[in-house]
C-alpha cells in the first residue's frame, strides 16, 4: 500500500500545475502523505511543497541544453538534494507530470526509483516520455530509429549548437530498462503513439483522459466582466486563452486567432478576447481584439472562459489541451484545428474541428455562431463532467499507484500491457 507520495512537475502554475496540485490535494484529503515538488514558481507555502533547485540552477541547466542539446542531464546537485529528501520522507510512490524544463537530472531520478523499488506513475501530458529530446514531435518519427539528426533541434527544449537528441533517447532507454514498478498514463492520442515507440515496448500503459477541477471551472456570471471590458452583452464574444509572446515560436497558433479577428474587424457584432497575450507590441492588432495578459487567478480565468460564445484554440501541437477542457466545463463550445490531439478532446456535439492553418474554415464556423443559450451551456458542461472530472481522474491515478505497490511487474514482458482501471 502506498503511503508517502511525491508529485514532480516543472512548475506550480499553468495546466500541468493544476493537474499536479489537484492530485496533491486529493491525496492529502484521502489521508496520504503527499509532497508536491516543482522546479520553478513561487516560494513554498507549506511543508508539503518542495521547490527543486533555484533560479541559478535552472538557468545553468537551460544554458547547457542550449549548447549540448542534452535535456535532463544537468541539475545534478539539486536532484541529489531532492533524492535525499525522498529518502528521509520514505517516499514509496512518485507521480511524474512534467519532467522536462531544465530542473532535474532525469537519469539520477530514475536510478533512485529503480534502486529503491519505488512505484512510478508517469503522466504523459505531452510526447516527451516516448521520444527523444522533444516535448512535441511535430510529425517527426525519428524516435523509431533512436533519434539523431533532429529536425526539431531549435524547438523546445532548444539547442543552438549540438544535437543531443540521440543522447537523450539513449539515456531514457537505459533508465526505463531499470524500472520494475512503473506505468505510463495518458489520453488516447498519446497512448496510441506511445505503444509504437521503441522506448516503451515493454512498458505498462494506461489510457486515461486528463482532467480539470470542476469546482473552479463552471459557468460563471459574467456581468461584471462585460462591464470591466467595456463591451455590451449582445456582442458575440469569441475567446482564446493561450500564451503568446512572439510570432516566431507560436505553437499555440495565436497568430491564426489574430488573423481570424481581423476578418471580422468591420463587423460590429463580434468581439475577440485573447487571454495570455504577452507581446509588448499591440499596434498590429485589429480594433475588435482585446488582449489580456497572463491571469494566474483561476476564478478570474473561469470568468474569461465563461464569457465566450465560442472558444477558439488554434494550436498545432497539443496532446489534450486543458484550456479546451476548461472551456467546456464553463459551458462554451470549441473550435479547433483537426491536428495533433485536438480531435480527441470532444465529439461534434460540443466541438468543431477544421483543417489545420485554414483561417477561412475558422471564419466560416464563426459566421454561424449565435449567442450561447442555457441548452448550449448545459450540453458543454455535461460533456465535460462525463469525461474530465478531476475527482474521478485522481481516483484512478491513486488506484494505479496502489496497484503498482501491490505487485512487482516483470521487466521483460514480450508485449506492452494496458492496465484497465475501472
Amino acid at each position: 500500500m502506498m503511503k508517502n507520495i511525491a508529485i514532480i512537475n516543472n512548475v506550480d502554475f499553468g495546466s500541468t500545475g493544476q493537474i499536479s496540485l489537484n492530485l496533491h490535494r486529493n491525496l492529502l484529503a484521502k489521508g496520504y502523505r503527499s509532497y508536491f515538488c516543482y522546479g520553478r514558481g513561487a516560494s513554498p507555502t507549506n511543508s508539503y511543497m518542495k521547490k527543486i533547485g533555484s533560479f541559478l540552477s535552472v538557468n545553468i541547466h537551460a544554458l547547457m541544453v542550449r549548447m549540448t542539446g542534452r535535456q535532463g542531464f544537468y541539475s545534478s546537485s539539486s536532484t541529489t538534494k531532492l533524492l535525499r529528501f525522498f529518502s528521509k520522507a520514505n517516499i514509496d510512490t512518485i507521480y511524474i507530470v512534467c519532467i522536462h524544463g531544465y530542473y532535474l537530472n532525469e537519469y539520477k531520478l530514475y536510478k533512485y526509483v529503480a534502486d529503491n523499488n519505488i512505484a512510478l506513475v508517469h503522466i504523459m501530458i505531452d510526447e516527451y516520455a516516448y521520444g527523444g529530446k522533444c516535448a512535441y514531435n511535430n510529425g517527426c518519427n525519428r524516435y523509431f530509429l533512436g533519434c539523431g539528426n533532429c529536425p526539431n533541434k531549435a524547438s523546445y527544449p532548444t539547442s543552438l549548437i549540438l544535437d543531443g537528441s540521440k543522447a537523450v533517447f539513449k539515456m531514457k532507454q537505459k533508465a526505463y530498462q531499470m524500472l520494475s514498478k512503473a506505468a505510463f498514463v495518458g489520453p488516447r492520442f498519446v497512448v496510441e503513439k506511445a505503444k509504437e515507440s521503441p522506448l516503451l515496448q515493454n512498458a505498462k500503459i494506461v489510457e486515461l483522459d486528463e482532467s480539470i477541477d470542476m469546482d473552479i471551472y463552471y459557468p460563471r456570471n459574467t456581468d461584471n466582466l462585460y462591464s470591466e471590458l467595456g463591451i455590451s452583452d449582445n456582442k458575440i464574444v469569441i475567446t482564446c486563452i493561450a500564451p503568446f509572446n512572439n510570432t516566431v515560436n507560436d505553437r499555440k497558433g495565436c497568430r491564426f486567432f489574430i488573423e481570424l479577428a481581423r476578418r471580422f474587424e468591420s463587423n460590429n457584432n463580434y468581439i475577440f478576447i485573447h487571454v495570455g497575450y504577452m507581446c509588448e507590441d499591440k499596434s498590429f492588432l485589429p480594433k475588435n481584439y482585446i488582449p489580456i495578459g497572463f491571469i494566474r487567478d483561476q476564478n478570474k480565468l473561469a470568468e474569461y472562459f465563461s464569457i465566450g460564445d465560442l472558444f477558439v484554440f488554434p494550436s498545432l501541437l497539443d496532446t489534450m489541451p486543458n484550456a479546451c477542457l476548461d472551456s467546456l466545463a464553463c459551458g462554451v463550445p470549441l473550435l479547433c484545428f483537426d491536428i495533433s490531439g485536438m480531435p480527441y478532446v470532444s465529439d461534434n456535439t460540443v466541438g468543431t474541428f477544421v483543417e489545420a492553418r485554414n483561417v477561412t474554415e475558422l471564419q466560416k464556423v464563426v459566421q454561424k455562431i449565435v449567442k450561447k443559450n442555457s441548452d448550449i451551456i448545459q450540453r458543454c458542461r455535461s460533456y465535460a463532467l462525463s469525461r474530465y472530472d478531476s475527482k474521478k481522474y485522481n481516483e484512478r491515478l491513486m488506484q494505479i499507484g496502489e496497484y503498482l505497490n501491490k505487485i512487482l511487474l516483470s521487466l521483460h514482458l514480450i508485449n506492452p500491457i494496458v492496465l484497465v482501471v475501472n
